[in-house]
């Protein structure tokens, strides 16, 4: 009686995607890298840009690090199943995130720099 039926899986809803239930972690691992790859190379060229913005950068890339090696940490310490899956797919949003941050703020202080 105190069974609940199990709910059908729904392929469209992002909760029910194969990356976020069954995933054995590679697909956040190789999708974090490139994301890692693309920020670095911008923040490296706001970096070298020697402004206003460089330490804002540097902060972002070393938040984005973090978060890259929190997510590789998750992915060998976290048994597999969706508790790990889920984990790993909020450090690669917490990356995004950072990174717009980051790069807005690198732009901002840059812009208050040229008033």
């Amino acid at each position: 009686m105190g069974e609940r039926p199990r709910e059908r899986l729904d392929p469209t809803k992002v909760r029910d995607q194969p990356a976020l239930r069954s995933s054995p972690g590679t697909v956040w691992i190789v999708s974090g890298g490139l994301l890692l790859l693309v920020v670095a190379s911008v923040l490296a060229w706001v970096i070298v840009s020697s402004g206003t913005a460089a330490p804002v950068a540097v902060a972002t890339g070393a938040a984005v690090v973090a978060l890259y090696l929190v997510l590789l940490v998750v992915r060998f310490v976290v048994r597999p199943g969706k508790v790990r899956l889920r984990i790993m797919a909020a450090a690669m949003i917490g990356m995004a995130l950072v990174s717009v941050v980051g790069l807005l703020a690198s732009v901002g202080a840059e812009s208050v720099s040229a008033w």
